[in-house]
């Protein structure tokens, strides 16, 4: 075994190696929003989660501009709901951060790269028809423009 190698088991065990680190630290983040779920209202459950807690600030991601402000208002009386818990009793302030999850995004995007839907497909009946429609008009006077508008958009069918 080199020197850069190592069973995974070290790597994954050991709090000492960074992605040891990094597993501590997000089981860490999970039972902080396990615990703040606990304290929180059902209704905006599914919309927020905890970013991190540092030094007494705890940030929190809501998934939309309307939920941060339901957040926002819930401030006061989850900090006295937190600060009751032990874990939590050092908790000065709550922040709270807008963050899309990827789900969202993607449906955003893709609902954003074609705005316009493709354009609808006239019936071969419904071509003849505006076409005879056409057709009869040319012959009476200041009919020029509507005549000119049905032969275009019989063109742009491909008719």
């Amino acid at each position: 075994m080199t020197l850069l190698s190592s069973p995974i088991n070290d790597l994954l065990n050991k709090s000492e190696s960074p992605l040891g680190k990094l597993i501590a630290h997000a089981q860490a983040i999970d039972e902080l929003n396990h615990t703040f779920t606990s304290v929180l209202d059902n209704e905006l459950i599914p919309h927020c989660r905890v970013g991190y807690y540092d030094l007494g600030v705890l940030t929190l991601f809501a998934n939309s501009s309307a939920w941060a402000t339901r957040l926002r208002y819930s401030a006061p009386n989850l900090l006295s709901k937190l600060r009751s818990i032990p874990q939590w009793a050092g908790i000065c302030s709550i922040q709270i951060k807008v963050q899309k999850n990827i789900e969202q995004e993607t449906r955003a995007s893709a609902q954003t790269e074609n705005p316009f839907p493709p354009p609808l497909k006239m019936s071969a009946s419904n071509a003849e028809q505006i076409q005879a429609l056409a057709d009869s008009l040319k012959s009476k006077p200041g009919m020029e423009k509507l005549v000119a508008s049905l032969e275009r958009l019989l063109r742009h069918q491909g008719a």
